[in-house]
């Protein structure tokens, strides 16, 4: 498994991150989940018996969320935790059993009580499978809601052990029909519901050859949806338009973004609010909201204590803090050993995050000769990025930047350098021709820290900036 969709996944949420890498683990990659993840999730736990995910927040709804995410995940490496943590889980879950969960929250309640080894609540095990006569009339959005309630009628049954009854010919329809251009999500939620009704692997065809004509080099398959219109994408045009310095006012940015966040369906999880607050304060010149001053203090956000297992996580929320002008508590941090790749990179996204913070010394137990070989001979399957980011470290831990580090850094960044349409931009590397923003942003710093002697052409003119056509 590339450490970049690791990296990626818990960059995206602590907890339903490492959720995403049980897969991994599961065909064999021991190593993409491991006792440190375990170690992570556990301390999201709160005495109230759930678990608390910084990306969702914490309302009851993202709370039944995180707690079944990180149940998995501990079930998935063997660390349950200790029985009076179980318990207080299974009262905490019992509760909301005894409430009026929708169907999408039964199937979580059931299958996290499945996880602690208690059983399924006999008012759960009522509900049945929402209906199909009306599906042809819903609207999209109802749709894709009624697929999230059958998926959740699914997981309840397979965890109570009763045989789910669905209409296997509704949603077989539905499948065929929309195979080429459902989300990823969606295509899992309907595979899961027709192959617990009965379905054989046949009806899974067109889902099958979609995946794999996105398929990677490295076996994963790539989202063409990703980085497409995200607040993330925005955020590194952005950066991209500093760094060049063409100046990052945006008037349509700004609209959008405002009005993307007056919509019913504005996410309002804590790295969607500070990214907003990053996007006007730089398209716009806003001022910082109270609310993200907050969040970027509150250590279940940005974690106030980095092991290597937050540190990618904790770099990327001290970015997106520093971007929207708010101030971010220097963490604790405890030492690892700076061999592995993996080891490397963690390290070099440390030593990032500490400079974004202000904070120019090094700990001393990051090892420099580490980080200048990632810099200069990466292992084979490293990204441009990761490579680029091993460099930034070596040089901000007091590397020399000689002959050999150049040399090593402009043949990998002309290798990577160019995208249809968009000549400034990098690809990913590492066998993946995807074009990447943060990839591009990385190769820019990068130059920008060795005074423009990375990127400077022949003639003394530089490459294009990456920001072209982005705006």
């Amino acid at each position: 498994m590339s450490d970049e969709v690791r990296s990626d996944a818990l960059a995206v949420s602590a907890v339903w991150g490492r959720y995403w890498l049980i897969a991994f683990r599961d065909a064999g990659a021991r190593t993409a989940l491991t006792g440190a993840d375990a170690e992570a999730v556990e301390r999201l736990y709160r005495p109230g018996g759930w678990y608390e995910d910084p990306a969702l927040g914490d309302d009851p709804t993202q709370r039944l969320s995180a707690t079944w995410a990180a149940l998995e995940v501990l079930d998935a490496v063997g660390r349950l935790g200790p029985d009076k943590r179980r318990e207080a889980t299974a009262r905490w879950l019992a509760s909301l059993a005894d409430g009026d969960p929708g169907p999408e929250e039964v199937g979580a309640i059931a299958r996290s009580l499945r996880l602690l080894g208690r059983p399924v609540p006999a008012r759960l095990k009522a509900l049945k499978a929402p209906p199909m006569a009306d599906f042809g009339s819903l609207s999209p959005d109802e749709r894709a809601q009624r697929l999230l309630d059958t998926y959740g009628y699914v997981t309840l049954a397979e965890s109570a052990g009763i045989a789910p009854e669905v209409d296997r010919t509704a949603w077989r329809k539905a499948l065929t029909d929309n195979a080429e251009a459902l989300e990823y999500d969606q295509l899992y939620y309907l595979a899961r519901v027709l192959r617990a009704g009965g379905e054989g692997g046949d009806v899974l065809r067109p889902v099958v050859r979609r995946l794999e004509s996105s398929r990677l080099p490295d076996g994963t398959v790539g989202d063409p949806s990703s980085y497409v219109g995200t607040g993330d994408a925005s955020l590194f045009v952005q950066l991209l338009r500093t760094l060049a310095g063409d100046g990052a006012r945006d008037v349509r940015l700004a609209r959008a973004v405002r009005e993307e966040k007056e919509t019913d369906d504005a996410p309002d999880d804590p790295v969607s609010r500070i990214t907003r607050a990053a996007l006007l304060r730089s398209a716009a010149g806003d001022g910082v909201p109270q609310d993200v001053r907050a969040l970027c203090t509150d250590g279940s956000v940005v974690p106030s204590e980095v092991t290597q297992a937050e540190a990618v996580e904790w770099q990327r929320m001290v970015l997106l803090c520093a971007e929207a002008g708010a101030e971010t508590p220097a963490p604790a941090v405890t030492a690892w050993p700076v061999r592995t790749r993996q080891q490397i990179r963690d390290a070099a996204a440390l030593v990032d995050g500490l400079t974004l913070l202000g904070t120019e010394k090094v700990p001393a137990w990051v090892d420099t000769a580490a980080l200048r070989r990632a810099a200069i001979n990466p292992e084979a399957g490293t990204p441009l990025y990761e490579q680029a980011l091993a460099a930034l470290a070596y040089l901000r831990a007091g590397g020399k930047a000689d002959a050999a580090l150049l040399s090593a850094l402009r043949n990998e960044q002309a290798a990577q350098h160019g995208c249809p349409g968009l000549p400034g931009l990098y690809r990913i590397g590492a066998g993946d021709q995807g074009c990447d923003l943060k990839t591009t942003w990385a190769v820019r710093r990068l130059d920008r820290q060795l005074d423009g002697r990375l990127l400077r052409l022949p003639d003394g003119t530089h490459a294009p900036s990456g920001s072209e056509k982005q705006g």
